[in-house]
């Protein structure tokens, strides 16, 4: 009768609690030493109420965060899902249980978890099976795969992620209807480890038959069907693979020809161990006259202007596309003196900001034989910054790799650049100089981010190694000619790296680290090309200062080996160090806002690499998510300058505007 008293008790005590509507203000776990309570919070389906300023923030505007409100309802739940957490990590004899406490002043509820682990279980046997019929030497990688290491704790992700590695293995040698069945874990609590039977339905082993090209559209009768066969890079009779299908597809649209590809497997007409492939495609115009209005984020500073794109596709056969463009773009517009925008639109002119660019590239994506995608560019550009003018006439041949999805490194492009420059520095007397730049180069990387628009999880990874000038010095040395110009090596690494703390991921913490060096190993910093260095500043570097600032521009004499200059210095800087920190949030679908801290600075070799010299900048921006690309405006302050060697505090401007720098952008700032 007590009981349920007690029952009757604690539903009524519930439903006032829900009628008072009491905030859930904060959920504590105890107990929990293996497993953080980050990792809980995200496995629950509580949340606790966002901070105070978020929720007054969204009384009067959609940004922020609506209170989130007790549910005693949620707990059952909350218990189910951390315990399968918990059997998902090894610990299978977890006992969870809970409190919570009331603040009827305040109308708050603190909930806790009290949590005993318990021992977790190791990995132990793992037996394979339906794989009888499938030929040893491919049944040996997927035994390779789903080996486990009996000194590591027993984690479901991780059998997860071997069991699709294992059946990715089967559909690309053959096995068009491999698939995973199941799994019977057998929990031995008494030596604490955890044996596993996995079970696939491998299916039958198949070999490509033939093509079927279908095509149609008001290009498909000038494009041959030869052609086509000859970019797809599968032969009759080699074994089905799932990846190069889909690797094929992506060239056949790279190309440019088609408005809409297919290729795949016809499943429901294979023959004995035979199945055929048939590509679907709609081939749009050849021949395409295309003006744009350019939005974009060069050299890290939001560009607008216009432009026009002549693109001639199958140019002179083998699905080569020519393209023949024109364009300029205003830079910083929104700094810029638009009353006086005509008179002063001049070479010499020193308010204005931006670039006049024009191009003609030749695209080819089938070389030499092999599945690598070609680029054949050349270019004339005038670049106007305040302290200089950059005139450039350049020929760039570039080869892109195609590597396959399990390789760590999952783009790779080489490049040789050819580049004649003509620089006015502003502030030396407009003194020109010219200078020819051959550069052999490599870009590579890792993309792991979940999204390209709005990323939520993983990181990205890329490196750019350059060298600049070898070639010209050795054919300077062979005529016996004396070469004036700078040998130097470049490189650039970027990192970036995404997560959520919560179950709904529309809060994202978002970190960038950035490292780049330069070094003159023959001739000096004279030498070496102003679109070479290192620039700090923009709407995707350090917000508090503008694109290419002169305060992080680095002063005096480099003291560098091989680096020996004096005077006003316009060019970017030898070494580069900026990272950002920032929280986005998502909200309305289609809205979001940002709150970041920027660091970053250039200096004349690593050598002067100085903590105090680092400038950071702080701020918060807005977003708006369309299905092309986010549009984004920053607001940065500069809360430490390393030139004044001064905080926020100490240089506020009454005049607030003053003290802000405002960057438009596409994208996120990384």
């Amino acid at each position: 009768m007590l009981k349920k008293k007690l029952i009757i008790f604690s539903c009524l005590f519930s439903i006032y609690v829900s009628a008072q509507q009491y905030e859930l203000q904060s959920i504590r776990f105890e107990g929990n030493s293996a497993i953080s309570s980050s990792e809980l919070e995200e496995a629950i389906y509580s949340e606790e109420t966002p901070l105070w300023f978020w929720k007054f923030l969204n009384k009067f505007t959609p940004l922020g965060s609506e209170p989130v409100y007790f549910d005693s309802a949620n707990i059952q739940l909350d218990l189910s899902a951390l315990e399968s957490y918990y059997n998902a990590n090894g610990f299978f004899e977890t006992e969870i249980s809970y409190t919570y406490e009331i603040d009827t002043a305040d109308l708050d509820v603190y909930l806790t978890y009290k949590i005993t682990e318990g021992d977790p279980a190791n990995n132990g046997s793992v037996q394979l099976f339906g794989l009888e019929l499938v030929p040893d030497h491919i049944k040996e990688y997927v035994i390779v795969e789903t080996l486990l290491d009996p000194d590591d704790r027993y984690s479901e992700a991780i059998v997860q992620q071997k069991i699709q590695t294992s059946v990715d293995i089967l559909l690309n040698q053959g096995y068009i209807f491999a698939r995973f069945d199941s799994t019977l874990i057998f929990k031995d609590t008494v030596n604490n480890i955890a044996d596993l039977d996995i079970y696939f339905s491998a299916g039958n082993l198949y070999y490509i038959d033939t093509l079927l090209v279908e095509t149609k559209g008001e290009g498909a009768p000038y494009v041959k069907e030869s052609l086509l066969r000859k970019i797809i890079d599968i032969e009759t009779g080699e074994p089905y693979s799932y990846e190069k299908v889909k690797r094929n597809q992506a060239r056949l649209f790279r190309t440019g020809l088609f408005n809409s590809v297919v290729l795949s497997t016809v499943e429901n007409d294979t023959s004995g161990n035979q199945v055929p492939l048939r590509l679907e495609g709609t081939i749009g115009f050849l021949n395409e006259l295309s003006p744009e209005i350019i939005i974009n984020n060069q050299q890290s500073a939001f560009n607008i202007g216009l432009g026009a794109n002549y693109i001639r596709k199958n140019f002179l056969g083998e699905a080569r596309k020519m393209t023949i463009g024109a364009s300029f773009g205003i830079q910083d517009l929104f700094n810029a003196d638009l009353s006086s925008l005509i008179s002063k639109l001049s070479f010499r002119d020193t308010t204005l900001r931006g670039y006049v660019d024009s191009r003609v590239t030749i695209e080819q994506p089938f070389l030499f034989g092999k599945p690598i995608f070609g680029t054949w560019e050349n270019y004339a550009t005038i670049n106007k910054q305040v302290n200089y003018n950059l005139t450039v006439f350049g020929s760039k041949l570039t080869f892109d790799f195609e590597l396959p999805s399990f390789a760590f490194v999952h783009f790779l492009s080489t490049y040789y650049n050819i580049e004649q420059a003509y620089e006015v520095n502003r502030l030396n007397n407009d003194s020109l100089s010219s200078r020819i730049t051959s550069a052999i180069g490599a870009d590579l990387g890792r993309m792991t981010a979940d999204n390209i628009l709005f990323p939520t999880r993983g990181y990205n990874l890329s490196l750019q190694i350059e060298e600049a000038n070898s070639i010209p010095f050795l054919a300077a040395k062979l005529t016996g000619k004396e070469y004036k110009g700078a040998i130097f090596y470049r490189l650039l690494f970027n990192s970036s790296i995404y997560g959520s703390f919560a179950r709904i991921r529309n809060n994202i913490f978002a970190l960038k680290f950035k490292v780049g060096h330069l070094q003159a190993f023959y001739g000096d910093y004279l030498g070496i090309p102003l679109n070479r260095t290192f620039y700090a500043g923009g709407s995707n570097s350090v917000r508090g200062w503008r694109s290419q600032d002169p305060e992080l521009i680095p002063e005096g004499t480099p003291r560098v080996e091989g680096i020996l200059t004096d005077g006003i210095n316009v060019k970017g800087g030898t070494f580069l160090m900026e990272g950002s920190v920032e929280w986005r949030n998502r909200f309305l679908e289609s809205f979001g806002s940002a709150l970041f801290i920027d660091y970053g600075n250039t200096w004349l070799g690593y050598k002067q690499f100085r903590f105090d010299e680092v400038a950071i900048g702080i701020g918060f921006g807005f977003r708006l998510y369309t299905q092309v690309a986010p549009f984004r405006i920053d607001f940065g302050f500069k809360f430490y300058n390393p030139v004044s060697k001064k905080y926020i505090w100490d240089t506020w401007d009454k005049r607030i505007l003053k003290n802000i720098e405002f960057h438009f952008g596409i994208g996120e700032a990384f």
